[in-house]
């Protein structure tokens, strides 16, 4: 099981925290699917709800009242050590 929620705070929904729940298999396979990045595999990997065309990230939030976010996209970038944001 992985959840990717949008946390709510006081009923609002909070742009600022995103927040992942997995349990034992879920923590293996988010390995897993990290180590194609690592190894060169590929340079992202896509997470998304069956409703969403896949089926790794479930359907429901974890924590009551939260929103579920249906599609988590995890990129390896290459930062330029001498440009600044």
């Amino acid at each position: 099981m992985i959840t990717v929620e949008i946390g709510v705070q006081n009923g609002d929904i909070s742009t600022d925290e995103i927040e992942i729940y997995f349990d034992k298999e879920g923590l293996d396979y988010l390995l897993h699917r990290l180590e194609h990045i690592r190894s060169g595999t590929t340079d992202h990997v896509h997470l998304m709800s069956e409703s969403w065309g896949l089926d790794d990230l479930a359907e429901s939030a974890y924590r009551p009242g939260n929103k579920i976010a249906h599609h988590l996209r995890m990129t390896l970038v290459e930062i330029d050590p001498t440009k600044q944001r």
